[in-house]
């Protein structure tokens, strides 16, 4: 027998990995959580089908297949906003989503079954009352998310056939989001769940950059 051999992890040791990897996404164990503050609005962000998110079944980018609200990052990057690094732990630890209790990175089976299945959406969250309710609504009518997975195998030649109507996206999606922002007050963070990241926002992973010129919004794009 070796007894050097490294025994099999069966708990969590409290690296962080988890949690640095990105916030989880919420199913519909979440939602009373989210009515009852335990998991606060203003941590959300939608992630809207189509989007181009980590899949940790193929370990690849790939556009989603459902809508999902996710916990926002911290620091620039996907971290949970509310893992602590100083004492490796998580600030809302008795109202963690379902995602974390189930969560076991040495047999991450459960888990991996739970991806973009059952999730919550805004319209979950948000009731027909809701005075931004109808603005979702409008919103996903006027602008549905564009084929990224397409765009992400653009070359310039083709950038230069599709930027007109790429840059009219841009600019409608940005102009939809700062009316509301000046009719209604709208903060970032109410932004980001209703709405989603705008649509510049997607394309900068792909190459993409976007200038606000005299006659409007263009886009320059510096993928070979």
């Amino acid at each position: 027998m070796n007894i050097n051999k490294k025994q099999q992890q069966t708990e969590c040791n409290r690296c962080g990995i988890c949690c640095t990897k990105g916030g989880p996404a919420l199913h519909s164990q979440d939602l009373q959580l989210v009515i009852g503050g335990g998991i606060p609005r203003n941590s959300l962000i939608t992630i809207r089908k189509g989007e181009l998110a980590y899949n940790p079944k193929t370990a690849t980018l790939k556009p989603v297949s459902c809508e999902l609200i996710k916990i926002k990052g911290q620091g620039g990057d996907w971290r949970c906003m509310f893992y602590d690094e100083s004492v490796k732990g998580c600030g809302i630890y008795q109202h963690r989503p379902f995602a974390c209790t189930v969560l076991e990175c040495w047999n991450p089976k459960e888990l991996l079954e739970l991806v973009e299945k059952d999730t919550l959406t805004r319209f979950d969250i948000l009731k027909e009352n809701d005075p931004m309710y109808s603005f979702v609504v409008e919103y996903e009518r006027l602008f549905p998310c564009p084929d990224l997975e397409e765009i992400a195998g653009w070359n310039k030649e083709v950038f230069q056939r599709q930027a007109g109507e790429l840059e009219n996206m841009v600019g409608d999606d940005l102009a939809f989001r700062n009316r509301l922002v000046r009719q209604h007050g709208l903060k970032l963070d109410d932004e980001l769940l209703l709405f989603g990241r705008p649509l510049f926002q997607l394309l900068q992973p792909l190459g993409f950059s976007i200038i606000q010129g005299y006659n409007g919004i263009k886009l320059q794009f510096s993928k070979r």
